[in-house]
């Protein structure tokens, strides 16, 4: 097995690297990764507050503060009744437009009367 002092003797022009990597490219690098790790972080956890402030002010309904079952068939089945109730009755969506709701079923007969699409019936 040949030296390294053999390899060099036999060979003047081979040398070591002065230096491994470029610097500049390296220190890029490395910048890079800090600025990722570190700075990013700081600028996301300074704006995160103002963020979700904003968002909660925009909210105008509150989501409902959590409850228990007591009886979720007699939940259901009072759900499933007010559904009920609410898509057979006639009510004012908005009085000062003119706006009411109509039963369910009346609403068909009449789109199946002007046809489905909105199109009288006979026209292509």
């Amino acid at each position: 097995m040949a030296d390294v002092a053999d390899v060099k003797h036999d060979n003047p022009q081979a040398a070591y690297e002065q230096e491994d990597w470029p610097l500049d490219k390296v220190s890029f690098v490395y910048i890079g990764i800090f600025v990722f790790l570190v700075i990013i972080p700081f600028v996301l956890w300074a704006a995160y507050p103002n963020s979700v402030t904003d968002v909660s002010r925009k909210l105008l309904i509150k989501p409902p503060s959590p409850e228990l079952q007591i009886d979720p068939q007699l939940d259901l089945k009072s759900f499933r009744l007010h559904e009920d109730q609410r898509l057979n009755t006639y009510y004012w969506i908005d009085k000062a437009k003119g706006i009411v709701h109509i039963p369910i079923e009346q609403a068909m007969k009449k789109l199946a009367q002007s046809g489905i699409d909105g199109f009288p019936k006979g026209q292509p």
